[in-house]
């Protein structure tokens, strides 16, 4: 609890109260911080359709009285003591009890605002407490839909104004975006306009845009019929699904038919059965219950306005107390059920076995719910990988009798492959004589070419087998070479002539454009030039219209202040001129009254009994020196007579001791154990002297 932000909230106004935090834990009584309370309950309540009854003074109030109202106030906030109830808070606010007042002081301080909103919707949402006896009547029972209604119909109406209030705030970034687009549209207008000219100057453009509109139309009809088929898709892939879960449970049921016969099959459907209906009845409508308290939920939280970070903290306050409450009363569960088990409760052990089988029916139902999700995600799973496993002609994993039909192709092909492959074998076979019969032959050529070169040798033209190949060689690559030449420059010169046609052409069609072009940037420049010149003129101006408006401000508002004096001045002088002329009637009446002379005054005079103000004044003035005067002499009579009646009071003490001590005195002797020496007791007299 922070009492230093209580002595600052009561600082302020509209309680402008200086108490400090020493003051406020220490010196303040308990009814003064009640009444502190009351007034906060009412500025809270400030405002509202109905006035507060928290304006009062407590010190005219019954205790029982405040305490009710303090705490029904506090359950109207949802305030939650430590550890206490509303009952015992407002036993603990009757008995004064600084600590809570305190609390609950600090409670209504620490969030005005959200207070004040708790309030104001208390005034409408608070649920009138009828009597059962009285819910008999239909009539009060209409009244209680009625009222209901209502209620609902203002929920919906506040949350709409809320609405309005969060997003009014809006309306200049509404008003700025308005006018972006509005800037965007004429943008987009002028493009397209320059756009149409373009395309109006292009030759047979009627025909390029019918074209154009006929392609969009393809294009749409290609993605919807690329949609159908994708939806086709998804229904085969979903029949096919069906039909591997179909074809799965009729082996399932072949196989419990061989294994266990019909009985075993007609018990496991049974069992089935039980299960689907135990899902159906207990678990799937808790599921589907919570499902709708989900969306509930989420439909209120998308139809409130969104929350600020006041509210986020004003949130984890309260889920902390409910934390803290739950918690509590956990504790006293646990509690209360340690002492009705000290007692003789035969019952409580079935409850426990009926409790646990509940728990275990429970955990059975979501691992059953956990295993069918698994086993659906699993079929999936297995289906992508079939659909991964396809073949490029559309194939899928086979199974069954297939794969056994693929057993016996692929044996068949095993087979084919063995001849293939001693074809293969004999084929390398040939394939190593040829290759060894290719070297032999190559060493051969190079034992044939040395000994020609030999010849040559000898016979005087060395190397000329080497360099007639080699000539020919040559003449054959320069004969390709220029061919090549030739068509590449029959190629370069086609290019050039298409290039060159294509330029003129290009040429003869841009030409107007280009001619537009130079004559749209000249009027560019002109207008560049222009804007540029009014855009300086235009700073200037505004420039110039600032300073002018900041000026006219502060002579309106310097205006305004003085209208605001000069109306203050004259509601004052107003009310001092009616007070100076009531003054002055009161003043021409009484001397009328003086004078007399007027019958309707005289008859006012005998009404009221007194003919004019000043005597009856006058007279009381007498009647009050008067009575002064007497008490004056009452004052001195009293004054004589003090100190003689204070001494005679001492007497009368001392005089009443004395007595006080015969008396004493008699009485022992009287009862025997005031005996003197010689055996005998005297007895006394008490008197009076004075």
């Amino acid at each position: 609890m922070d009492l230093r932000l209580v002595s600052e909230r009561l600082s302020q106004p509209p309680f402008n109260k200086t108490l400090s935090v020493i003051q406020l834990h220490d010196e303040v009584p308990p009814y003064a911080l009640a009444q502190l309370i009351s007034d906060v309950a009412a500025y809270l309540e400030e405002g509202g359709p109905v006035p507060s009854i928290h304006k009062v003074d407590i010190r005219n109030e019954e205790p029982e009285a405040t305490a009710w109202r303090i705490g029904e106030f506090m359950r109207i906030l949802k305030f939650r003591g430590p550890g206490l109830d509303i009952n015992a808070i407002r036993l603990e606010i009757l008995n004064a009890d600084r600590a809570l007042l305190l609390e609950i002081l600090h409670f209504l301080l620490k969030d005005v605002a959200l207070h004040k909103k708790r309030c104001y919707l208390a005034t409408f949402l608070e649920i009138v407490d009828v009597p059962s006896d009285y819910m008999q009547d239909d009539l009060m029972l209409e009244l209680c839909e009625q009222v209901s209604q209502l209620q609902d119909q203002f929920k919906e109406t506040h949350k709409f104004v809320e609405g309005l209030r969060q997003t009014g705030g809006a309306t200049t970034s509404v008003k700025r975006e308005i006018q972006q687009m509005e800037e965007e549209k004429q943008q987009v207008l002028s493009k397209i306009s320059k756009i149409r000219k373009k395309v109006e100057q292009v030759p047979n453009h009627q025909v390029w845009l019918e074209a154009a509109k006929k392609l969009r139309i393809e294009q749409q009809q290609e993605a919807a019929l690329a949609d159908r088929i994708r939806e086709q898709r998804n229904a085969v892939q979903n029949a096919e699904k069906k039909y591997a879960a179909s074809q799965q449970q009729l082996k399932e049921a072949r196989s419990t038919l061989t294994s266990g016969g019909a009985e075993g099959l007609l018990a496991k459907m049974q069992e089935e059965c039980k299960m689907n209906k135990y899902l159906a009845s207990d678990n799937l409508p808790k599921s589907i219950e919570e499902t709708k308290q989900r969306i509930r939920d989420l439909k209120r939280v998308i139809s409130e306005p969104p929350l600020r970070e006041t509210d986020f903290e004003n949130m984890d306050e309260e889920i902390k107390e409910l934390n803290a409450e739950t918690a509590r009363l956990a504790e006293k569960k646990l509690l209360k059920a340690n002492d009705n088990s000290s007692g003789d409760d035969k019952l409580a052990l079935f409850r426990q076995q009926a409790a646990i089988i509940a728990r275990k029916k429970a955990g059975t139902a979501q691992r059953l719910n956990a295993l069918t999700e698994e086993v659906m995600r699993l079929s999936e799973e297995v289906e992508s990988r079939r659909e991964q496993h396809r073949g490029p002609g559309g194939g899928k994993v086979l199974t069954g009798d297939d794969f056994k039909k693929y057993v016996s192709e692929l044996r068949g092909k095993s087979n084919i492959y063995k001849i293939k492959r001693s074809e293969l074998s004999e084929m390398q076979a040939e394939f190593g004589i040829l290759q060894r019969t290719e070297q032999i032959l190559h060493a051969r050529e190079k034992s044939m070419s040395s000994n020609l070169s030999e010849l040559e040798r000898r016979s005087g033209i060395p190397n000329f087998h080497n360099d007639r190949e080699t000539l020919e060689k040559v003449s054959e690559r320069k004969g390709e070479v220029d061919q090549a030449k030739g068509k590449t420059l029959q190629e370069i010169s086609d290019i050039i002539a298409s290039l060159v046609s294509n330029i003129n052409n290009k040429k003869s069609v841009l030409a107007p454009v280009i001619n537009e072009l130079r004559k749209l940037r000249v009027v560019a420049s002109d207008l560049e030039a222009d804007y540029v010149e009014r855009k300086r003129h235009y700073d200037a101006m505004m420039v110039g219209l600032d300073s002018e408006a900041v000026k006219l401000e502060q002579e309106v508002k310097g205006y305004r202040q003085d209208i605001a004096i000069d109306q203050s001045r004259y509601h004052y002088l107003n009310m001092a001129i009616g007070l100076i002329d009531i003054s002055q009637e009161k003043v021409l009446h009484e001397m009328k009254s003086y004078i007399g002379g007027d019958e309707a005054i005289e008859a006012q005079q005998k009404a009221r009994g007194f003919k004019t103000y000043r005597d009856v004044y006058n007279k009381r003035i007498v009647e009050q020196e008067n009575m002064g005067k007497s008490l004056r002499e009452h004052q001195k009579e009293i004054k004589s007579k003090h100190e003689p009646n204070v001494k005679q009071l001492a007497y009368f003490t001392g005089i009443r001791k004395l007595l006080q001590l015969k008396v004493a005195h008699n009485h022992k002797v009287l009862s025997g154990g005031g005996l003197d020496t010689t055996g005998f007791s005297q007895i006394t007299q008490d008197r009076l002297v004075l």
